[in-house]
């Protein structure tokens, strides 16, 4: 009757124990995750501001009011994923040529507070790494009537960068109006930027992120 009292109590102390160690790992881990959220911060398709709109004509269209808002936003709220995004897209679409002077000190400052002087050699070295997941997915599935392609979002009028697989008659260097358009509805109506389209001339999958890798299929 001891032993099996004394037995019951060891795997109560054992349950007990995994139990705490499981709750301690895992508030670890979501402390970490939590940290790594603050250090690296949010993609810029994830704010308001991101600096594109459509036009009635229905192009993506470079917006500097957009680019303004974000540019004194990251200067007071560090964010250095979105803000590194936004210099970036900024240099690509001429920015420097459309601030008044008083706004170019103030991206001046930007530029210097998150080291803009690397972000297009690095920004280069992350899509790379990408092109060669596009390539190695679409050489892995020829003949099958799948289209793998790679958007960069920095330049949504010249947009596709990678394609492999061919179905839909598309070119690099297309633009991403559809995705655009989609992307401003979900932050009107404040849904998340992941979406699946029902529509089989439209995509079928996307992935938004800084670029934007999604499957087509016939």
């Amino acid at each position: 009757m001891i032993k099996a009292v004394q037995s019951e109590l060891s795997v109560n102390v054992i349950a007990s124990i995994i139990v705490s160690l499981l709750f301690l790992v895992t508030g670890f881990l979501w402390g970490k995750y939590k940290e790594q959220r603050r250090k690296f911060g949010r993609n810029l398709e994830e704010y308001d501001f991101y600096p594109f709109m459509v036009t009635r004509e229905n192009f993506g269209e470079f917006s500097p009011r957009d680019f303004r808002l974000g540019m004194h936003y990251f200067l007071k709220n560090e964010d250095h994923t979105a803000a590194r995004q936004l210099i970036f897209i900024g240099e690509q679409n001429n920015v420097r040529a459309q601030l008044e002077p008083a706004e170019q000190k103030v991206y001046a400052q930007l530029f210097e507070k998150y080291n803009g002087q690397t972000i297009a050699d690095d920004t280069h070295e992350f899509l790379e790494n990408y092109e060669r997941i596009v390539r190695l997915i679409g050489k892995s599935f020829p003949n099958t009537g799948i289209e793998i392609l790679l958007h960069n979002l920095a330049d949504p009028a010249h947009s596709l960068i990678t394609l492999e697989n061919n179905v839909t008659g598309r070119h690099l260097r297309d633009g991403t109006t559809n995705l655009l358009i989609d992307l401003k509805r979900r932050q009107l109506l404040n849904e998340e930027k992941i979406q699946m389209h029902d529509d089989p001339n439209q995509t079928k999958g996307i992935w938004n992120r800084w670029c934007d890798l999604h499957q087509h299929r016939r």
